[in-house]
């Protein structure tokens, strides 16, 4: 089996967030199958920002949802999008 890429934006409930920090946190919950390659600050609305990660994750996992489902384990989220996939 092959990999996917998936783009996820993750949001944090807080304004003051250190995103290398969150993001660390979200590595955390990963298997060692799965990496969090690269990740961006996007603007969210009143100074919000989220973080949009590209996760690559083993093929048979499927879509994004397992991939969000550990990330909802982090605490300080308000929310989880799965933006895209592809085949790695």
């Amino acid at each position: 089996m092959g990999e996917f890429v998936a783009l996820i934006d993750v949001v944090p409930e807080d304004i003051d967030v250190n995103f290398e920090e969150f993001v660390s946190k979200l590595k955390n919950v990963l298997p060692e199958e799965a990496v969090i390659e690269h990740y961006d600050i996007k603007p969210v609305a009143f100074g919000l920002k989220k973080a949009r990660v590209r996760v690559r994750y083993p093929e048979e996992w499927g879509g994004t949802d397992r991939v969000e489902k550990l990330f909802g384990q982090v605490e300080g989220i308000q929310g989880i999008e799965g933006i895209a996939f592809s085949k790695a």
